[in-house]
């Protein structure tokens, strides 16, 4: 027989197997950013947020603060320009002076160097 019968029987005998593929998917990665990846990105910027927040938070409360402050001590200077002459005053006001020629002109008292008692302190 000629090859060719014999290739064509051969066949004919035996069942041709058919030839199975197998489809691997293999993961290609493609240049994006995963859902973790996202996740952790969303969360770094959630925490720098809140991070950048508590600062600036912290620089306005020391600015008012320090404003505060300033004006305080602005009016404590004022305050003690205003005991510095009320003071003044009243060193001008107890002169004992003063305080003789106004008993004896307005009031119309007089002074009687007998009935006057001087009493030294222990300074």
């Amino acid at each position: 027989m000629s090859p060719l019968v014999e290739k064509r029987m051969h066949h004919s005998f035996e069942p041709e197997r058919q030839r199975e593929t197998k489809s691997i998917q293999e993961r290609v990665f493609k240049g994006g950013i995963t859902k973790g990846e996202k996740l952790i990105y969303s969360m770094a910027m959630m925490a720098l947020v809140f991070v950048l927040y508590l600062i600036l938070s912290n620089y306005a409360t020391m600015y008012s603060l320090n404003h505060e402050m300033q004006q305080t001590e602005t009016e404590i200077t004022q305050q003690e320009s205003i005991n510095g002459g009320l003071s003044l005053q009243v060193k001008e006001l107890s002169d004992p002076e003063r305080i003789l020629h106004i008993a004896q002109n307005d009031l119309g008292m007089e002074l009687n160097d007998n009935s006057v008692k001087v009493i030294h302190g222990n300074d």
